[in-house]
């Protein structure tokens, strides 16, 4: 096959197009340290980089309902730890008056155990970013109120139910989630000796028979109270479960972030170095190109015109 000066020209153009295509895309991926502007530069690529920023969305997601979450375990353990002292100190009160010499001290007793019924009933309507913990679902309303007719503690029967979240990968594969409220019902509400008692109005109660000097009431009280404990220590005990899951689950987020933000900077970002270093290569090239591209132009064009004039 015979190799034209015309076919010389040609090739010669398309070696320095693509050449030049080369130094305008090196130069850009190296000014906007990115490696693609657009699918076409690499689909597979792009591809894998749009599903990985995905991931890190939902794992974005995640770590938003896990801050939350931890936030609201820890102020309910908090509650908890509190309302347990002041569950126990309801029984030595209890134990104290079970011997009380007179009116006067049984008086101390009785204005001792109404502080720590309102202590307890604000425990009980504790609030985490504007919602009561122990409300259950319905977590803008206050589930303890005092009747003010009665002076009975009242559980506002709406209080019920879960607040559930995905604070997990696996949990929120099928989508799914988990609970991380405790209501008041669950802590307030306990058994002992055969019947269902409410915390509040033991200490009420024990208040009503400090100051009437019900002896058996009051012997009763350290039973019932002890109990009380119990219960609200065992539900301090479902908490600090959940808060060290919520940091195993945290834990293994950060390690998945990790590597999808890795994976993710070597599928987008520029390496300067390696892109520098071809740049001023394939800029090379191009000016030795160009200057032959000239050179053969030049004697091209010199063959044509001797060929004319011959």
């Amino acid at each position: 096959m015979r190799i034209t000066l015309n076919m010389q020209d040609a090739q010669s153009l398309l070696t320095l197009n693509n050449q030049q295509e080369q130094i305008t895309q090196l130069s850009q991926q190296i000014s906007s340290g990115q490696q693609m502007s657009a699918p076409s530069d690499d689909p597979y690529s792009w591809a894998q980089a749009m599903n990985t920023q995905q991931g890190l969305r939902e794992y974005t997601s995640i770590q938003s309902n896990i801050s939350f979450a931890t936030g609201w375990e820890q102020a309910t353990s908090s509650a908890l730890s509190q309302l347990s002292s002041l569950v126990s100190q309801a029984k030595q009160v209890a134990i104290s008056a079970s011997s009380a010499s007179g009116t006067t001290e049984s008086a101390a007793y009785v204005t001792e155990v109404n502080g720590i019924l309102q202590q307890a009933l604000n425990l009980g309507n504790t609030q985490y970013n504007g919602q009561y913990i122990f409300a259950g679902a319905a977590t803008g309303t206050s589930p303890f109120s005092v009747d003010s007719s009665t002076g009975a503690v009242t559980l506002n029967p709406l209080c019920t139910g879960s607040i559930n979240v995905r604070t997990s990968l696996n949990n929120g594969s099928s989508g799914s989630t988990s609970a991380i409220n405790i209501t008041g019902d669950d802590i307030f509400t306990y058994s002992s000796g055969g019947s269902t008692l409410n915390v509040l109005s033991e200490i009420q109660g024990l208040g009503q028979a400090i100051q009437s000097g019900d002896s058996a009431a009051i012997s009763n009280s350290i039973t019932t109270l002890g109990d009380a404990f119990n219960n609200v220590n065992n539900q301090s005990e479902v908490e600090g479960a959940r808060l060290s899951e919520l940091t195993t689950q945290q834990s293994a987020l950060n390690v998945f972030q990790t590597n999808d933000k890795g994976q993710l900077s070597n599928l987008q970002d520029t390496d300067m170095a390696a892109a520098t270093t071809k740049l001023q290569a394939v800029q090379t090239a191009f000016q030795a190109a160009l200057q032959v591209t000239t050179k053969v132009t030049n004697l091209n064009l010199a063959s044509i015109l001797t060929g004319s004039t011959g």
